[in-house]
This record gives C-alpha cells, structure tokens and sequence, in this order.
C-alpha cells in the first residue's frame, strides 16, 4: 500500500484506508495490528466528503 495513494494519514491519530480492496488483500497479521491500532469505522462517501469539510475548515487559518 502506498501512502496518499491507498491510505491518509490524518491528524489527531486518523488513517483513512482508501483502498479497502488492498486493505483486505494484506496478511492477517498485518489487519490484525491495524486493527488493534485504530478503531475501524465503514463510512460512505457522503460521510467522508463532510469529515474532510469539517477537518478543512478546522486547520484554514484566518487572514483577518
């Protein structure tokens, strides 16, 4: 997996896994360690579009 590519870092301990297909194709172990990690929560794009919004807005700085 590629990072940017099929997997974002975010800030405040966040991965989005963007290619689950990839994501399912790794060892068990591997899963298993990302798992144990992270909690790992399905959202659809919708969902995704308005977190990115959120999180966009949240680190724009003012000019004022």
């Amino acid at each position: 997996m590629q990072p940017f590519i099929d997997f974002t870092p975010y800030p405040g301990c966040r991965l989005v896994i963007a290619n689950t297909v990839k994501f399912e194709a790794l060892p068990q172990s591997v899963k298993a360690v990302i798992q144990k990690a992270f909690d790992l929560l399905e959202q659809n794009d919708l969902q995704i579009e308005q977190m990115n919004n959120a999180l966009l807005q949240e680190l724009v700085m003012s000019r004022e």
